[in-house]
């Protein structure tokens, strides 16, 4: 006779293939499914940003884009667990490696790496289509950048910083505090000392460097990665927005307090796009088709592309009084460029250009990346009706998070 199978115990019947979101699916009000397609910035690569990206990872945020134009260093892994020392020992880019190191903590996990300057490189449509945006950085200047970039498409963003064994984070809100209305007089002094530096690498410098711990950057990192998550479930009532986190461990010191905020009413940062029109151009697009396009959609016949910065075209050396004409955005002018034109180190230099791109502009036949717009840019076009708003949505392959 041939013997009954035994039933399989119930703790061993197979419900399913394990989620490596199973546990966060357990907690009450955790929309697993959200986390998993949204999409987030991550700008700075540095101590702060990788515990950042190893929180967004564990998450299992879906699409993550990491931001930063450093190399590793070895005296960075101290603080940074994404980094090893054969990266340093190669000078490897902080935004690659992290990229890869993302991957290899959840695969499911897709990622892109920009090695770029946020002020610069990184497209107003790419900040449009974040569901967050954290900043990881150590200088005043970039801060502003994003503050201005998230505000003009209504974003909240997460600042943090860090300093010895202390720390502070800030969620600013359009509406509810701001970046750039909190600035001191003596910020701005400093903001505008780095807005003169003619390299992008001194631009973004801290005046001196900053000793940072592990520790805070634990903290302040878990502490960003808890709101960009409020931030993606929508979650207002319970955001930090208009209160800043302070703390030291060293003092035992852990405080949240409200922020007096004063909204200043010439407020760059409060500018902000509304209706923004799609385009077929892209930043390989020439200034002649972006204008006869315009013109044709815009009922304008003499449109004006409007940018934030000044293209150079032109270098006047005053001891030898010889003018080089060039084309090249402002911000990217550095020190060794302007080494090239001078006659001796006494040498000043006139500078000519512009910041205004219209039909005289004399380049009709460069493409708009050569003038500094990046891919999915927001271009702000002047008409005789007033202001509008325009995306390079010939590049909405630039984003592939993969």
């Amino acid at each position: 006779m041939k013997a009954k199978k035994a039933d399989k115990p119930k703790d061993l019947i197979k419900l399913g293939s394990p989620r490596w979101d199973d546990t966060f699916r357990m907690i009450k009000g955790f929309d697993a499914e959200r986390v998993n397609g949204a999409k987030v910035m991550v700008v700075g690569a540095g101590a702060l940003g990788n515990e950042v990206l190893k929180n967004l990872a564990l998450l299992n945020v879906g699409n993550i884009l990491i931001v930063d134009f450093d190399t590793i260093e070895y005296s960075n892994l101290s603080r940074s667990i994404l980094y090893r020392e054969s990266d340093s020992k190669k000078s490897k880019k902080k935004c690659e490696v992290a990229a890869e190191r993302v991957r290899e903590i959840n695969p499911n996990v897709k990622v892109q790496a920009i090695n770029g300057d946020i002020m610069l490189d990184v497209g107003l449509g790419v900040f449009r289509r974040m569901d967050a945006v954290i900043g990881c950085l150590d200088n005043r200047l970039a801060r502003l950048f994003i503050n201005r970039n998230c505000f003009k498409l209504g974003k909240p963003w997460v600042d943090g910083a860090i300093e010895n064994l202390a720390g502070q984070m800030n969620v600013y809100r359009p509406g509810i505090n701001c970046y750039e209305c909190q600035l001191t007089n003596i910020e701005w002094s400093i903001i505008q000392y780095r807005l003169g530096c003619p390299d992008v690498a001194q631009r973004n410098a801290t005046q001196g460097r900053i000793p940072t711990t592990p520790i805070a950057a634990s903290i302040i990192g878990a502490m960003q990665s808890a709101e960009a998550l409020k931030i993606i479930f929508d979650n207002q009532k319970y955001s930090l927005a208009g209160h800043q986190l302070d703390f030291d461990v060293m003092l035992s010191f852990f405080s949240i307090s409200t922020i007096d905020y004063v909204s200043k009413p010439d407020c760059i940062s409060h500018a902000s796009m509304p209706d923004i029109k799609a385009s077929p151009m892209s930043s390989g697009s020439t200034v002649a088709e972006t204008l006869a396009w315009l013109a044709e959609h815009l009922n304008e016949p003499e449109p004006e592309i409007y940018l934030h910065y000044d293209v150079v075209l032109s270098i006047t050396s005053v001891l030898s009084e010889k003018t080089h004409d060039i084309l090249l955005p402002k911000p990217h002018f550095s020190e060794a460029i302007k080494q090239r034109y001078q006659a001796s180190e006494e040498d000043e230099l006139r500078i000519s250009g512009t910041g205004t791109i219209n039909k005289k502009f004399p380049h009709q036949d460069e493409p708009l990346s050569k003038l500094g717009v990046p891919p999915l840019h927001i271009l702000t076009i002047g008409t005789a009706k007033g202001i509008s708003f325009v995306e390079l949505n010939g590049d909405e392959n630039f984003l592939h998070f993969q």
